[in-house]
């Protein structure tokens, strides 16, 4: 996924592929703390590295790369295109 800041947290998807293949369904978050919890739940983030990085990420209110672990329904729900 990557996100931007713009009045609220905008996040895209990406396919495993890496930023080749933009998946239909986008979020919106009006809190860090709101982005955050939905990439736990996502299974994201799990080494002490990543959080750094995603940390300096969203000082700067942009970032790319961050890897989602997601099961077949979450995975299932983000290539429906509905937000």
């Amino acid at each position: 996924m990557s996100f931007a800041y713009q009045n609220g947290w905008h996040v895209s998807f990406f396919d495993g592929d890496r930023r080749c293949t933009l998946l239909p369904r986008t979020a919106f978050f009006n809190s860090e703390e709101s982005m955050v919890e939905f990439i736990r739940r996502a299974d994201g983030l799990k080494i002490l590295e990543d959080r750094t990085i995603f940390g300096m990420q969203i000082k700067r209110d942009y970032g790319d790369d961050v890897d989602l672990h997601l099961s077949r329904e979450q995975y299932r729900e983000l290539i429906k295109g509905k937000r």
